[in-house]
C-alpha cells in the first residue's frame, strides 16, 4: 500500500512529535459524507435542520433521469422567469445556445471561485441549506443569499424544465414547460464530481437542467468567541517539538459532512474546549493536563470530493509556515487539504 506525505518537510530530527499525517484509517472507518440533492420542479425550499451529534473527547491517540411515481391533478403551477426554447421539448431545452449563453456569460461573485460551469446536472452534495427561484440567471443574487445564511459555503445556480401544469397520466401527462431559474445553497464546500441531479420524469414530462454553475466561497470563515483568528494556513500544521524538547501535538477529530455537520471551524473550537475539559477530569499523576489552546480546521478532500472537516489540536501556537501538510495518497487515491485555518485560545 504507497503511502505518501504532500508536504515541503525537511529531513526528520532523530526526536519527532508524534506523526501528525493524516489519520486514513480514521476517514475511511467515518461514515461517508451524505449527500442530498435539492429537489426538483419546486419554487422554495428550506430542508429542516437536522442536530448535531455531541463531540466526544478524545481518549486514545490511535446517475441518470429517475421515473418519479407521483400523479397531480393538472393544476397550474408558477410560470417560470425563463424563455421556453422550440420546439416545447427536453432535447430543444438541453441544446438550445440561449440558455447556456447565460451561463457562460455570467459573472463570479466577489469572495467566490468557480467549480464548475453549464453543467447539464445540479447538485447531490452535503449540508443542502435550501433553495429559491430566482427571476432571471442571477450569480450575484444567488451569492448574496449565501452570504446572508449563517453557514453557507457554497452555491449552485442553474436552469430548470418544469411542468406549467401538474402533471397527471390520464388528462394531461406531458403539459407546457415552464423554464425556471434556481438557486441551492450548500454549507459544505462543493465538487464538480458532485454534479449528478440530471432531472426525472413525472408522468411522461421530463423536468432535465442546463446552464449548472457552481461557486465555493473563498473567503475566511468567520471569528470565534474566545479565539482569536481565523489565520489563513497553505496546509496543515505539522508542527516539531517545541524549544523544550515537548510534543504539543494533542490528536485530531474528523467530522464527515451531512446535513448536520458542513465546514463549521466552530466545531473544531467546541472539540478543543471539550477535550481541556476531559483532560482536566483525567490528569496525569502528577496532577498535570493538557490543555488545547491552539487549533487547525481544513477541509479534507478525497480525489477532489470534500469528505469532512478535520480538527487538529496542539497545546503551544504555531504560525504559518509549519501549514505544510497538503495531503496524501494513499494507493491511486489522492488526499488533499483546503480552507486550513487556525485560531489560537484568547488569553
Amino acid at each position: 500500500m504507497r503511502f505518501i506525505l504532500l508536504s515541503g518537510l525537511a529531513g526528520l530530527a532523530v526526536a519527532a512529535p508524534r506523526p501528525q499525517a493524516i489519520d486514513l484509517d480514521a476517514v475511511n472507518a467515518a461514515p461517508d459524507p451524505v449527500l442530498v440533492a435539492a429537489p426538483l420542479d419546486t419554487p422554495k425550499n428550506t430542508p429542516a435542520p437536522v442536530p448535531t451529534k455531541p463531540i466526544d473527547p478524545i481518549t486514545s491517540l490511535d446517475p441518470g433521469a429517475a421515473k418519479m411515481k407521483r400523479d397531480g391533478s393538472c393544476a397550474a403551477l408558477a410560470a417560470g422567469a425563463g424563455p421556453i426554447p422550440t420546439p416545447d421539448t427536453a432535447p430543444a431545452f438541453l441544446a438550445d445556445p440561449d440558455l447556456q449563453d447565460l451561463s457562460t456569460n455570467a459573472p463570479t461573485p466577489d469572495g467566490y471561485a468557480n467549480v464548475f460551469t453549464d453543467l447539464q446536472a445540479s447538485l447531490s452534495a452535503s449540508m443542502y441549506m435550501g433553495l429559491t427561484t430566482l427571476q432571471s440567471y442571477d450569480t450575484l443574487t444567488c451569492a448574496s443569499l449565501c452570504d446572508q445564511a449563517s453557514g453557507c459555503n457554497a452555491f449552485n445556480v442553474f436552469i430548470e424544465r418544469d411542468p406549467s401544469e401538474d402533471p397527471n397520466a390520464e388528462n394531461c401527462p406531458n403539459p407546457p414547460s415552464t423554464t425556471n431559474f434556481v438557486c441551492t445553497l450548500w454549507g459544505a464546500p462543493v465538487a464538480s464530481s458532485e454534479a449528478t441531479n440530471t432531472g426525472q420524469y413525472r408522468d411522461s414530462f421530463q423536468i432535465v437542467i442546463t446552464g449548472s454553475n457552481a461557486y465555493n466561497k473563498n473567503t475566511p470563515p468567520p471569528a470565534i468567541s474566545g479565539f482569536t483568528g481565523p489565520t489563513e494556513l497553505g496546509g496543515a500544521i505539522n508542527a516539531p517539538l517545541d524549544a523544550q524538547g515537548h510534543d504539543t501535538y494533542m490528536g485530531f477529530q474528523f467530522f464527515p459532512f451531512s446535513q448536520s455537520q458542513g465546514y463549521t471551524p466552530q466545531t473544531c473550537a467546541d472539540a478543543c474546549n471539550i477535550q481541556t475539559q476531559y483532560d482536566s477530569q483525567h490528569p496525569a499523576a502528577d496532577g498535570s493536563y493538557e490543555t488545547c489552546v491552539f487549533f487547525n480546521s481544513y477541509v479534507l478532500s478525497e480525489d477532489a470530493v470534500p469528505q469532512g472537516l478535520y480538527c487538529t489540536f496542539y497545546t503551544a501556537t504555531w504560525d504559518r509556515s509549519y501549514g505544510n501538510n497538503y495531503g496524501q495518497y494513499r494507493g491511486s487515491d489522492r488526499y488533499t487539504v483546503s480552507e486550513s485555518y487556525s485560531y489560537t485560545l484568547s488569553d
